[in-house]
């Protein structure tokens, strides 16, 4: 009989193997997981251990679900089961136990980032009572952008300074127009990783943009754009914002991405315009924790 149990703060390395013998070995685009990773992501993405479960059967781990934890929900990072136990109801049962000890000490609420092309993850997650909240997609760039003709305007801004003139308003962008990753706490954990421009007038920041470069090994690197945004919705503004985001993929050979964007953040026409392309989509399902059930 296989045994659940939820983790402690010394069970990372646990969670690791966890995560690499049940998640990771469904898909070439996921990387193995080292305790370090899983510490970064812990200081990252708010992961707590407490939110995370294993399931096991002679010794090994068949199936993982992590959680990360923030004041109003709890993110669904990682769900798994090993490929010789899937389909016996271990993710639901992992779903159903964090639900069960979330409606108790809560948040109020739990989220997944689902990929769309993943039909079997979407219909677990409707099946126990979870609803479509949002549409996310990652972006690529597929040629280097050249630069706008306007680069004197713009100016290099930090997080902090965005934050301290009032361009990004947490009580939006921690809120469910955003995936977790592009929420205000995430990028505060990773600050000191992000650089960013800005483009501001007598009276406020018009547009803006914040990314971070990423080594990629036996490759040049990538550079992901983790927040772009605007002052309103003028089209003087949306001039703005494009050169923006233009000064941002200025990458110098790297790779250039948008990671799970909502079209609320920035228009997914207004990306294609500059040549990006849609290379996976996303839904963000929302549940509440039941005592009872999910």
């Amino acid at each position: 009989m296989p045994g659940y149990r939820f983790c402690r703060t010394d069970d990372i390395a646990l969670l690791a193997r966890a995560v690499n013998r049940c998640f990771v070995v469904h898909g070439p685009e996921h990387v193995p997981l080292s305790t370090d990773d899983f510490k970064r992501e812990i200081r990252e993405l708010d992961v707590w251990c407490s939110s995370c479960m294993v399931a096991s059967a002679d010794g090994e781990p068949i199936g993982v679900v992590t959680g990360a934890k923030r004041e109003h929900e709890t993110l669904i990072h990682r769900l798994g089961v090993h490929p010789d136990h899937v389909r016996r109801g271990h993710a639901r049962h992992l779903l159903e136990s964090l639900s069960q000890k979330l409606a108790v000490l809560g948040p109020p609420r739990i989220v997944a980032e689902v990929p769309c092309d993943l039909a079997h993850a979407c219909a677990l997650f409707e099946s126990v009572g979870y609803r479509a909240e949002l549409a996310l997609a990652d972006f690529t760039l597929l040629e280097p952008l050249p630069p706008p003709a306007a680069m004197a305007e713009v100016a290099e801004a930090s997080l902090d300074d965005l934050l301290s003139c009032g361009a990004l308003d947490p009580a939006v962008m921690s809120s469910s127009a955003r995936s977790w990753a592009r929420a205000v706490p995430t990028l505060q954990n990773r600050k000191d990783q992000l650089r960013g421009v800005a483009i501001a007038s007598d009276t406020r920041v018009e547009a803006w943009a914040l990314y971070r470069d990423l080594p990629v090994q036996g490759e040049p690197g990538r550079r992901e754009i983790v927040s772009v945004g605007r002052a309103d919705d003028s089209s003087d503004t949306r001039i703005l914002l494009e050169i923006a985001i233009r000064v941002a993929c200025q990458a110098g050979g790297l790779a250039v991405s948008l990671p799970k964007v909502s079209a609320d953040e920035v228009s997914w026409s207004l990306l294609e315009s500059l040549g990006f392309r849609k290379s996976r989509s996303y839904t963000r399902y929302v549940g509440i924790p039941d005592a009872r059930t999910c």
